[in-house]
């Protein structure tokens, strides 16, 4: 009887102190997530150029790469990620849309590929958002959504005159320096050794501080031409390092 007192505290401190099973570190899935979204990146910018055939292969290796994170972490997932109800079909909805653009793109149809493609991009962003999660891409999408804003006056200036307009313009240059340095001051220590980073951070901070002082000489011709060469760097930025 002793002895079987003794084999059942031995069961019972076994199983209650036996370590949990987690899912794999956070980090290893954000960069199995950043290696699939490198193709996703290049993929989004052949579809825009038109090259629906090239992309279905940048789009294939996403495939492949999302196949083994839905695997490996859809009923696993990170412990960041642990509560999120909706992570699994998170992951299973961006594969749905991977697949929809592959076979777009296979049919040469690089608008359809690009529409089932687009909102990736925000539901990556959105999945780390909600669970707390903030990374390089992150500051990328940042400066892009402010760019997007600033760019708006490239077809549409202020009227210098008008106090409230010239105060929009400041107040949306300001948040896209704002991220545009945030960028720089973050990248990981591998892209902020590049030299093609710091070419491009270099640039378009010195473009976008040209900008001031375009609104102060009220140079809308200026304005305007700044923000036309500052496109293709914010759509590099995207591209190489997003």
């Amino acid at each position: 009887m002793r002895s079987l007192f003794i084999a059942c505290v031995l069961f019972i401190a076994f199983h209650a102190f036996t370590p949990p099973a987690f899912g794999a570190p956070v980090h290893e899935f954000n960069k199995a997530v950043a290696t699939a979204y490198g193709f996703y990146r290049e993929a989004v910018f052949l579809l825009r150029a038109g090259n629906a055939q090239v992309a279905s292969l940048e789009l294939e290796e996403m495939a492949d790469q999302w196949k083994d994170i839905a695997e490996r972490f859809g009923t696993k997932p990170p412990d960041t990620f642990s509560d999120d109800v909706s992570f699994k079909k998170t992951l299973d909805d961006i594969g749905k849309r991977i697949s929809k653009g592959l076979k777009a793109a296979i049919k040469g149809d690089a608008k359809a590929a690009r529409k089932a493609l687009a909102p990736i991009r925000n539901t990556l962003a959105d999945l780390r958002r909600r669970n707390g999660v903030f990374v390089y891409s992150d500051y990328v999408d940042k400066a892009n959504a402010a760019f997007r804003k600033l760019y708006k006056f490239r077809h549409n200036p202020p009227d210098f005159e008008v106090v409230e307009e010239v105060d929009q313009l400041r107040q949306i240059l300001a948040i896209t320096v704002y991220w545009y340095e945030q960028c720089a001051d973050n990248a990981p220590e591998e892209v902020r050794k590049n030299p093609e980073f710091k070419r491009l951070m270099e640039d378009s901070l010195h473009s976008l501080s040209r900008i001031w002082v375009a609104i102060a000489n009220k140079a809308s011709p200026n304005l305007i031409s700044l923000l036309r060469g500052l496109s293709s760097s914010d759509r590099m930025l995207f591209l190489r390092f997003g």
